[in-house]
């Protein structure tokens, strides 16, 4: 059985174009979003082995928003249209693979059945609490350096805070968006879209807290790979830095090679001759 990869990209195609080579393998299709804010012409992206989709709808996607959750949504639902798949790997158009398509499908193979989503150790309930049981106004604006909405979101939140305003019926949990899940798994989130809908817009970062949010309070919790450590969890390697995401460089490519995970982010235009190496030495 195949597996599919579901790509979100925003920018640089030239990164997106040697991700899609690193996956073009005749046991992989490959499922891509492109953000209605990135011009170029999808025509470019090629593939050789793979059956490569580009989702005819184009959102535009911004952090920290739902539209993020939308796009997951459109990328499973099209996926699975054309599976089943053995497994669905969620991406970003600046990640990669650091490992050979041969490696990744055997140690899926070994682990059939665990399903690679990323918990956060560390979330206290408090900031749960806050990125998802209050209804934020102005839900683009988390970025925006909007004075108004910002003191008025502030204030709404800690009305809901103070009368006890609870919007999610059950326990949620937060961690890494990028992820490898079983069908049956994608299936089961699928049968839930209403719910999540209905929950999570609106929130903060939905995306980081959806699939986390369904896999602790169903069945699928006990097949996590490992829940005690986030980006081995979900076998992405990620370096976060002040609550920001390092961008690698050419100096990580030894570390890169070397690890145990499957998937690395983030990587921008300035590092394709580090993607490029990666891509000789797997």
């Amino acid at each position: 059985m195949k597996h599919a990869y579901l790509i979100i990209a925003h920018s640089s195609l030239e990164l997106l174009q040697e991700l899609v080579c690193a996956l073009d393998d005749v046991r992989n299709d490959i499922y891509i979003h492109l953000d209605s804010k990135f011009l170029f012409d999808e025509s470019v992206l090629h593939t050789e082995h793979s059956q490569l989709f580009i989702l005819p709808v184009r959102l535009d996607a911004r952090w920290g928003d739902f539209s993020l959750v939308r796009i997951e949504f459109m990328l499973f639902e099209q996926a699975c249209q054309n599976g089943p798949y053995k497994y669905y790997h969620l991406l970003s158009g600046v990640d990669f693979p650091l490992k050979s398509q041969d490696y990744i499908h055997s140690f899926f193979e070994k682990n059939q059945g665990a399903e690679f989503i990323g918990f956060a150790q560390h979330a206290s309930d408090k900031e749960i609490n806050w990125r998802s049981q209050h209804y934020f106004l102005f839900p683009r604006s988390f970025q925006s350096q909007n004075i108004f909405k910002k003191v008025v979101r502030a204030i709404y939140a800690r009305l809901q805070s103070l009368v006890g305003y609870k919007r999610i019926a059950m326990e949620v949990k937060k961690g890494c968006q990028w992820c490898s899940i079983t069908h049956d798994f994608i299936i089961y989130v699928l049968e839930r879209k209403q719910f999540v809908y209905e929950s999570f817009n609106h929130t903060y970062c939905p995306d980081e807290m959806f699939i986390q949010t369904l896999c602790w309070n169903s069945p699928f919790k006990e097949r996590v790979y490992d829940m005690n450590d986030e980006f081995n969890g979900c076998k992405r390697y990620i370096v976060w830095k002040d609550s920001v995401i390092q961008v690698l460089d050419n100096m990580d490519v030894d570390i890169l090679v070397s690890s145990d995970r499957l998937f690395a982010r983030k990587f921008t235009i300035n590092g394709i001759n580090l993607v490029k190496s990666i891509s000789r030495l797997i």
